[in-house]
């Protein structure tokens, strides 16, 4: 009979060890995970000429208007050099994907499709080749209106509009060494303020200053969320529409045939 019991006891035990075991492991995963996302040092904003700084401008859309289905938008870009795989301009409609354009003016049809009942927004800045995009005020416009009906505008005197750049898409070999991470922050209708933000990276949470542009370095290879959000003085989020942004990417494993 005691040979019996202490057999359960030992395997009573050995059951015990290996749950412990099992949450040490998944423990030290979780932190090895986190502690694979190193953000590199600040990148200082490109240089302009502060007498012919780069512009863009949207034209053809009336801000906090209705907006009109076939109208046509022109976007336009001066004091900047616009040539493909080289440096352009991109469009985002409210959070969606950015479209990457080579030219120094386009007429632009928004699909009525893509819009949102109410509130939209709709914004266009310069990027460099590299993905960084220009942080001096010309070199971002934006125009918010309303479809089918009006009501109250995301955008207000005062309130940080937020647009994450980079990264996006997939990254692999030396690409995935050193990733930028970019984000544009402007205050509406006001004096620009220097807000912070806070980014979210697949659990990872950091407090940034705006209008620099940062790396992550060394990421594992697998798919990543990156949730930037604008914070008052005391950290605490805006909790606007228009102040949060993010973006999904995939950092894949290297490729067998690179030497």
């Amino acid at each position: 009979m005691f040979r019996i019991f202490s057999k359960y006891l030992n395997l009573r035990l050995c059951f015990i060890s290996g749950l412990f075991c099992l949450a040490s492991c998944a423990t030290q995963k979780n932190a090895s995970s986190k502690s694979k996302i190193k953000r590199g040092p600040v990148q200082e904003p490109s240089l302009v000429d502060p007498k012919n700084p780069p512009q863009i401008r949207i034209e053809g859309l009336v801000p906090d208007t209705l907006f009109e289905d076939g109208s046509t938008i022109v976007i336009s870009v001066s004091n900047f050099s616009i040539a493909k795989d080289w440096q352009g301009f991109e469009l985002v409609l409210n959070d969606g994907e950015p479209e990457r354009f080579y030219e120094s003016k386009i007429e632009y049809k928004l699909s009525a499709k893509n819009l949102r009942k109410g509130a939209n927004l709709l914004k266009a800045y310069l990027v460099r080749s590299w993905g960084e995009s220009l942080k001096n005020v010309e070199a971002f416009a934006y125009v918010p209106f309303f479809f089918e009906t009006k009501g109250l505008s995301w955008v207000a005197p005062g309130r940080p509009i937020v647009t994450l750049v980079s990264p996006r898409g997939n990254y692999q070999g030396e690409d995935a060494k050193k990733i930028l991470f970019d984000f544009l922050i402007h205050t509406a209708a006001a004096g620009q303020k220097n807000w912070k933000v806070h980014y979210t990276l697949n659990g990872s949470k950091l407090e940034l200053s705006s209008g620099k542009a940062y790396f992550f370095y060394d990421l594992v290879p697998g798919e990543y969320e990156l949730k930037v959000e604008a914070v008052n003085s005391r950290g605490i989020p805006v909790g606007q529409e228009v102040s949060r942004s993010r973006s999904t990417f995939r950092v894949l494993p290297p490729d067998p045939s690179d030497p």
